[in-house]
């Protein structure tokens, strides 16, 4: 099977996504934050974009200003039951709903 890639630039939102809307596996994912605040990627087992602030991420990753995020999940990749969906966020509480800047840069492989 061949992987797909999936890109985002974030825009002055939560930047909430839809990545695939069936199950799944996330094979990697990166994130350059090129804004002055540390923003929070945050990851769904969801079939549609999240509800952010309500929809509870599995995941949390905290990204630093101005530095990259690299993960990779392996041959196998991180399983997705439901569907993959993101957002980013401020703050790292799972309901936080605070907006980030623009620009942060995200790629992803799934399949």
């Amino acid at each position: 099977n061949t992987a797909t890639a999936y890109s985002l630039v974030s825009a002055a939102t939560t930047n909430a996504a839809s990545v695939k809307a069936s199950a799944g596996s996330l094979f990697e994912v990166s994130l350059f934050n090129v804004t002055a605040a540390t923003v929070y990627l945050k990851l769904y087992n969801k079939a549609s974009a999240p509800t952010v602030g309500t929809d509870v991420p599995i995941m949390t990753i905290p990204v630093a200003a101005g530095a990259l995020y690299a993960a990779e999940f392996g041959r196998l990749g991180k399983r997705f039951s439901s569907g993959i969906a993101l957002a980013i966020t401020l703050l790292p509480a799972a309901t936080d709903t605070t907006v980030i800047a623009v620009g942060a840069q995200l790629s992803a492989t799934y399949l």
